[in-house]
């Protein structure tokens, strides 16, 4: 039986409900100031959160954003078919807003009851957060629970300068980049520029050149992931640029572009090393890593941000970057409802049916010289 301690939840759009908020949201303050910066970016310049209040004093400040979520059947690597669901998205901001278990379990109940024809993603949670260990439990509250596979989150914690952060380096690090440099300047000399991109007019050609790298790279054909300069895309990037939040480059030599990095740098410091690719016809000259080396100075040298952080995985590149690392996953709790129990139950068998040929491969001793071979023919 709800008492006078109960969790009042309300769903309210910020700007808009800014006053509304101010009034019990002081000591999520900087939570709040970070949405804001995040709303700038929308459409129409509005975010939807989840304000939760327990006598008259805000304890909860969740923004939710609405997303199409994918389950995908795999062969491999390679995505043969994505089922599509309705849903929501607590994106990583989210975590910052929850500070309790008992806080987090009952959002994820007044959502279930608010939303019930849609799933709910938990974009990026720390595995010892309140509102990923809700998560575990969410099928008191209505869920199944899938897509849980903890991995390492890298960051890079900006220090005094980038030499003193390569000097922290390991020596089998510090030669490793040594080299890509090397590499990389006698293919190319000095006839290279890293040009940054961050007012609205600037949108249209950098997506433009990461496109032609972004549908030569093995994660487009493999994984759809894709870099587009179609015109929604155009307008979302150019109102992240009018917010003072997009921040990209690309790696150029003459006018061929080489590698791209897709970022967005938010209010409260973070720059969110959102996409990447290289050219792979120049593979050889290792433009990634030194794109990423020239990114990096860049940082140090302006407009530094706190922190840099490198998303979910645990690539080469992210390792040989980072110096600071957390466990973090990406949960999507389903309704339990006829047509998501149907989507859940054909996903987990895929990733079982794939799990059980990885295994098989891999005590054949052929498993990486047929991801090789799959890589090279597509």
């Amino acid at each position: 039986m709800p008492g006078k301690l109960a969790l009042l939840v309300e769903r309210l759009q910020l700007p808009r409900d800014l006053p509304r908020v101010e009034a019990f949201a002081t000591p999520l303050a900087p939570v709040l100031q970070s949405l804001l910066g995040e709303a700038a970016c929308t459409e129409d310049g509005q975010l939807s959160v989840f304000v939760g209040s327990r006598a008259g004093r805000a304890v909860l400040l969740v923004p939710c954003l609405e997303q199409t979520v994918e389950l995908p059947l795999r062969l491999g690597e390679k995505n043969i078919w994505a089922q599509r669901r309705p849903g929501m998205r607590l994106p990583p901001a989210a975590q910052e807003g929850v500070c309790s278990m008992p806080d987090a379990m009952d959002l994820l109940a007044r959502l279930r009851v608010a939303a019930p024809g849609r799933a709910l993603v938990l974009t990026d949670v720390a595995v010892d957060s309140p509102l990923y260990l809700a998560a575990l439990q969410a099928r008191q509250v209505g869920y199944v629970l899938t897509k849980n596979q903890a991995d390492t989150h890298l960051f890079h914690c900006f220090g005094s300068s980038y030499e003193e952060f390569f000097q922290q380096r390991s020596s089998k690090q510090r030669n490793q980049l040594r080299k890509k440099e090397k590499v990389f300047a006698e293919r190319f000399g000095a006839a290279f520029e890293l040009r940054e991109y961050r007012e609205p007019q600037q949108v249209r050609q950098f997506l433009s050149a990461a496109k032609v790298i972004n549908r030569k790279t093995y994660q487009y054909r493999m994984f759809g992931e894709r870099i587009d300069d179609d015109a929604e895309s155009i307008a979302s990037a150019c109102r992240a640029a009018a917010a003072g939040c997009f921040r990209s480059f690309v790696l150029w030599h003459g006018e061929q572009p080489l590698c791209f990095v897709l970022g967005h740098q938010r209010s409260d410091g973070t720059f969110e090393h959102r996409c990447t690719g290289f050219d792979p016809d120049y593979r050889d000259a290792a433009p990634g890593i030194y794109c990423n080396i020239l990114l990096l100075q860049r940082l140090y040298a302006s407009d530094r941000p706190r922190i840099l952080d490198f998303g979910g995985g645990d690539a080469d590149y992210k390792r040989l970057f980072s110096n600071e690392s957390r466990m973090t996953a990406s949960p999507v709790l389903l309704p339990r409802q006829w047509h998501f129990l149907i989507a859940y139950a054909l996903y987990e068998g895929s990733a079982a049916l794939n799990e059980a040929a990885v295994r098989l491969l891999s005590r054949l001793g052929v498993k990486d010289w047929l991801k090789r071979r799959m890589r090279d023919a597509l």
